[in-house]
């Protein structure tokens, strides 16, 4: 059918829907795609892996769209079924922030591997909206060849106007939307998009047949049903504060979207807790006692400042990189009143919660940078006695902050006598090539057991005997006087043994994703 039968206004504003249409299908397309992404970082981690599945399940669906949907477009070019495809893809958006996290969880819970996991869920979640916007643009093309000489023009126009809404649709999204809106305003916004646009193409198509007005009025109904489930089911990200954070109900009290985390701060009774993830994915990151504030909740916190012991000279700078609650380098601070700090922490969000429930802020002896802890100690001249790396996002270390050459740069930022202490989770093949990578770089690297993680420890010179190791605790234990008795902390160093084949991890080979997916079958610390 013929839709440039009629006069030339109509055929122009009809013209100009349908290059919008293909806009506006790229657009949602891949702002969608960052959109899944960032949804599944909390349950997946922002690895490899889980974008490679995603990409990989968005080109299929696209694939699958562009195929049929021309066939479809030649067998019946109708506008109406344009229509179709935006408000049908509007609805499978709207269905990944009301179901998707049962449909994850659920996923999880019978995949073991996180990449056929991520796989699963992007097949189930993302392949289908992707077909149904990709079939948008051969329909386009369709109806708007009225005249065969010009085709190549028309397909070529609209493929660029469908890259070109793809590139907005990416930057939009990954630099504006998801820094500044909370992710189910986000979808709802690209749901009500496409609502609009489809509503728009059907009134014409309708109008074209001759319909009668009593005919378009469920399309009003299905505009008001669409937006309300897009907008309206916002989440509860944040409830309002209460003078005293004790006074605030058990469970979440607030819930953050940065652009590199989902981030929840609860509270049990006098305990608030920094958390990445969501159920039985989430991830404790920082504990803090309101009633008790010198005390380390979380135990492997309290091995960490065993570094104390190894540091030889005078102890004036400590540097850490990853904030999480910063509980480590407020005991640090205020145990050593002779130190000075500097925290290197890439999430901004992180820092604003911590100095909201965890009271740590920037002072004169406090420094906390909004960086990567990377570009940190690469850009700063300063050297430190102590260089603390707890640096996780959930499961998962970001494979910079593993590799060789971040070793060698941590040493170099090292005063004679200093040390490094990593925290380790140790249950899969990531210690064996986190040890074996620290001592490529290390002279030695002790491992200190912590209550299910291991403290591994750098530093130079001979292997400290038990005898050695003892006497510098006591004689630290009676300089510094730390809450936490460094005696009782040293007590907990292992031997442990690594497979001969542990891979050094370098900045060119670091799958630091896939060992941490891979259970260890290897000789955990004895």
């Amino acid at each position: 059918m013929r839709w440039f039968s009629a006069d030339n206004v109509h055929a122009s504003r009809l013209a100009f829907l349908l290059h919008f249409a293909a806009f506006l299908s790229g657009f949602v397309t891949m702002a969608l795609e960052m959109l899944i992404g960032r949804t599944f970082i909390p349950y997946f981690g922002g690895t490899i892996y889980t974008w490679g599945a995603l990409i990989s399940v968005f080109l299929t669906g696209m694939t699958l769209g562009y195929m049929l949907g021309g066939k479809a477009a030649d067998r019946w070019p109708d506008i109406p079924i344009v229509a179709a495809l935006f408000l049908a893809a509007a609805a499978l958006v709207v269905v990944v922030p009301l179901y998707g996290e049962d449909a994850i969880n659920r996923i999880l819970d019978s995949i073991d591997d996180m990449r056929y996991a991520a796989l699963v869920a992007s097949l189930a979640l993302a392949c289908l909206p992707a077909a149904l916007y990709a079939a948008i643009s051969p329909y386009c093309v369709r109806l708007l060849l009225d005249r065969k000489d010009h085709s190549g023009t028309i397909s070529g126009r609209l493929s660029g106007l469908a890259t070109a809404g793809s590139i907005v649709g990416t930057l939009g999204t990954s630099f504006f939307f998801i820094p500044s809106l909370g992710v189910r305003m986000i979808y709802g916004l690209l749901a009500s998009a496409s609502v609009i646009m489809g509503v728009i193409l059907l009134l014409i198509g309708l109008s074209s047949y001759g319909q009668t007005r009593s005919k378009k009025r469920p399309i009003v109904a299905s505009i008001a049903l669409c937006v309300a489930l897009a907008v309206g089911t916002g989440p509860d990200d944040a409830r309002a504060q209460a003078p005293s954070v004790m006074m605030l109900r058990d469970g979440q009290i607030e819930k953050a979207d940065s652009e590199y985390n989902t981030i929840f701060v609860e509270k049990q009774g006098s305990l608030i807790s920094l958390n990445f993830g969501y159920r039985q994915n989430r991830y404790t990151e920082s504990v803090i006692d309101l009633q008790h504030r010198d005390e380390l909740v979380v135990t492997y916190t309290r091995y960490m400042t065993a570094s104390l012991v190894y540091q030889q000279g005078p102890l004036k700078r400590v540097a850490l990189v990853g904030l999480g609650g910063g509980r480590t380098i407020s005991y640090l601070v205020a145990g050593l009143p002779g130190v000075t700090a500097d925290v290197a922490e890439l999430d901004p969000a992180v820092i604003s919660l911590a100095k909201k429930y965890f009271g740590v802020d920037s002072t004169d002896r406090l420094h906390i940078h909004n960086r990567d802890g990377r570009v940190f100690l690469n850009q700063t001249k300063d050297k430190f006695d102590v260089i603390l790396l707890d640096a996780y996002r959930g499961p998962f270390v970001p494979f910079h902050l593993t590799t060789q050459e971040f070793y060698r740069l941590v040493k170099s930022r090292l005063n004679e006598g200093g040390v490094v202490a990593q925290n380790v989770e140790p249950s899969t093949m990531f210690f064996d090539s986190a040890y074996a990578t620290m001592k490529s770089v290390f002279d030695q690297v002790d491992a200190i057991e912590a209550s299910g993680n291991v403290v591994l420890i750098g530093y130079s010179g001979a292997r400290l005997s038990p005898q050695d190791l003892a006497r510098r605790a006591a004689a630290a234990q009676e300089r510094l006087k730390m809450k936490y008795d460094l005696r009782d902390l040293v007590k907990a160093r292992k031997d442990v043994t690594i497979a001969s084949d542990a891979k050094i991890l370098t900045d060119d080979f670091a799958p630091v994703e896939m060992l941490k997916t891979v259970k260890r079958h290897n000789q955990k610390p004895e």
